[in-house]
């Protein structure tokens, strides 16, 4: 996970992980996590930012949003993919990853403005922390 501002670039590649980035264009300030996993077990201490559950609250505490802030704030994500056969990988890592991203959306109040998540190509998603412009795209397959 990561906060930036000014000429920073945020990236991840993503493949049945998703990418969770925020925008705030008034604070000009924009924060990117990479979750591997869906729910942090039982008894986390919720600062394991590789899972879904754990990195959205995480991503607004470093980017110092107030619930009131939160209309202000463009969600943008990548990832979640399914990269094997059901069949030989029966896990649906990437699909438990989408849904608990919507999850926290939903709960936390959150606009998305693009997502690009699903598929079976991985994926990669940019902030550009100076001009707050966000890019994803799907990788090609070899």
């Amino acid at each position: 996970m990561a906060v930036g501002t000014g000429d920073m670039v945020l990236t991840a590649l993503l493949g049945s992980c998703v990418g969770i980035g925020i925008i705030w264009r008034r604070k000009k300030r924009c924060a990117l996590a990479h979750c591997l996993l869906a729910e942090a077990p039982a008894g986390d201490s919720g600062i394991d930012v590789r899972y879904v559950s754990n990195a959205v609250p995480a991503l607004l505490r470093g980017l110092g949003a107030r619930p009131e802030d939160y209309a202000e704030l463009e969600v943008v994500a990548a990832g979640g993919a399914s990269l094997f056969d059901r069949v030989q990988s029966p896990l649906r890592v990437g699909e438990r990853n989408i849904v608990a991203f919507e999850r926290a959306m939903q709960s936390y109040g959150l606009r998305v403005v693009h997502q690009l998540t699903g598929g079976s190509l991985g994926s990669r998603i940019t902030l550009h922390c100076a001009t707050l412009v966000y890019e994803t795209k799907r990788l090609q397959s070899s």
